[in-house]
């Protein structure tokens, strides 16, 4: 991009776009990213392809990529000599427009990020961290008993925490600790590693199959605290849709819900099955139809046949494909 001396704003965008560049290792004039399998990369990659394009909505506001990840560096910096490789982060985010953003920015220092749903009671959320070995906090949820706020990005208080004796050693590659699955020995006892690979090889195999358009437009519906939730945000955001954030109130009203969808003509929806089978008992009882809606993508749980025919039979969604994404992907 030439110089504009009467249009300074594009002379920062330029500045802007030439440092995604080279943090990605990508020459604009040819050639990939030589590095796709972290996170972080991949989005400062997606950035670049479509830097002014809204790319999350809530209900308060959008944000484009490039803010997205100005966030992030913002972020980044106020963690730099704070954290590393080898130790973790928790992100107290609400499900908003912003929450991708600090999660970016934990993981641009090389750390892996432990996500924590704001409510969590106290507790739970302290065990946590103790396992985790935690010492840096990104929230903005406010703080806990013995946080101490040292820095502000964007909506996020940067804050530090006691040193815990824990010591856990965070094996390389990982993104995340998540929390344990339903039915696991010793649930909420104990986070367990989700390296970047584990959530990139889903998105490299799901998105494609999807057979994407440019308009595509996800939903942000789970915590980022569970598996799925740490998928169905990547899945958009680094293949260049967009996503609407399900906030907790619409989340836990399925009539809500079918609304939000057909009102944001979203083309890709991610679901537990049970929480599906409210979607299709509300979308049928409110008579709301999706014809937006291209895919309805089910994981994490048994499929409930009963609730899919019902589906079925109401036409809420003629055009959609509905999957079970729990392990290879396949048409139901």
């Amino acid at each position: 991009m030439n110089a504009t001396p009467d249009h300074p704003e594009l002379d920062q965008l330029s500045a802007d776009l030439a440092a995604l560049h080279g943090r990605i290792g990508l020459d604009p004039a040819a050639g990939r990213p030589a590095r796709r399998d972290r996170i972080d990369i991949r989005f400062a990659a997606a950035a670049a392809r479509h830097p002014t394009q809204v790319r999350t909505r809530d209900t308060a506001q959008q944000t484009t990529h490039l803010e997205l990840d100005w966030l992030a560096d913002d972020i980044a910096r106020r963690l730099s000599g704070r954290t590393g490789p080898g130790a973790a982060v928790a992100v107290r985010a609400q499900r908003s427009s912003t929450a991708p953003a600090a999660v970016v920015g934990a993981l641009r220092t090389g750390a892996a990020v432990l996500p924590l749903e704001p409510g969590h009671n106290a507790g739970l959320q302290e065990h946590l961290m103790r396992d985790a070995g935690v010492e840096m906090v990104i929230s903005d949820s406010g703080l806990l008993r013995d946080e101490i706020p040292l820095a502000k990005a964007g909506p996020f208080v940067v804050a530090a925490r006691p040193e815990t004796a824990t010591g856990r050693e965070i094996p390389p590659h990982t993104a995340f600790l998540a929390l344990p699955a339903a039915g696991d020995p010793g649930r909420a006892l104990t986070v367990r590693p989700v390296t970047h690979m584990d959530v990139l090889s889903w998105v490299d195999a799901v998105v494609p199959m999807l057979e994407p358009g440019p308009d595509e437009v996800w939903t942000y519906f789970h915590s980022l605290s569970l598996d799925l939730g740490m998928r169905e945000i990547w899945a958009p955001l680094l293949s260049g849709a967009r996503t609407v954030v399900v906030d907790r109130d619409t989340a836990c009203d399925a009539r809500a819900f079918a609304r939000l969808l057909a009102e944001r003509q979203v083309t890709v929806v991610t679901q537990l099955p049970s929480a599906f089978a409210r979607l299709a008992a509300a979308a049928r009882a409110s008579r709301t139809a999706l014809p937006a809606l291209r895919h309805v993508l089910l994981s994490d749980e048994q499929v409930d046949a009963a609730a899919l025919a019902d589906w079925r039979d109401a036409r809420i969604a003629p055009q959609a494909v509905v999957w079970d994404v729990s392990g290879p992907p396949t048409v139901l």
